[in-house]
């Protein structure tokens, strides 16, 4: 009975060790979508994305966005304000970059870029490397800049943190 029991617990324990360490191999640290109205996102309509603190490293931050056959436009244009949050000495510091971001969405043959579904599709462009130091956060806001004040055709926009 006893030999059974021990046989059953380092089954059990081989199996955790198992499932951890195939558990810690991605390395996003963050990988959100916020959707937009299809019949159009507006330019007021502001985005935005709280990436709780970090560990001390190297990361990589990109833009995704899923479009749709009725965008009207060959490709977007955003600008990305980010702000990398820190606290030292109690105090709260903030440093805030700027991008301007043109992302191609659809094709010179007028296919949708990117991973294509059936009626959509979703483009993911490398926006940044950058080194945070530990219990940095990040605060992100995007809008578009194109000239028509509602965009239809963009479903999603989303951000994903990758530690490198």
């Amino acid at each position: 009975m006893i030999r059974k029991v021990s046989t059953l617990l380092y089954i059990v324990v081989l199996m955790i060790i198992i499932m951890g360490t195939a558990s810690c191999n991605d390395p996003r640290t963050y990988d959100h979508y916020e959707s937009v109205s299809l019949r159009g996102w507006l330019r007021n309509d502001t985005l935005t994305f709280d990436i709780p603190r970090q560990w001390e490293g190297n990361y990589q931050l990109a833009l995704g966005i899923r479009a749709t056959q009725s965008y009207p436009y060959r490709s977007i244009s955003m600008i990305m304000e980010r702000k990398v949050i820190n606290y030292r000495h109690r105090k709260k510091h903030e440093t805030t970059y700027h991008d301007t971001i043109n992302c191609e969405i659809v094709t010179d043959k007028g296919m949708l870029a990117g991973q294509d579904g059936v009626s959509n599709t979703e483009i993911r462009q490398r926006i940044s490397s950058f080194r945070l130091n530990r219990n940095d956060s990040l605060h992100i806001t995007i809008h578009h800049i194109m000239s028509r004040d509602a965009v239809p055709g963009i479903s999603d926009i989303g951000i994903q943190l990758r530690k490198r």
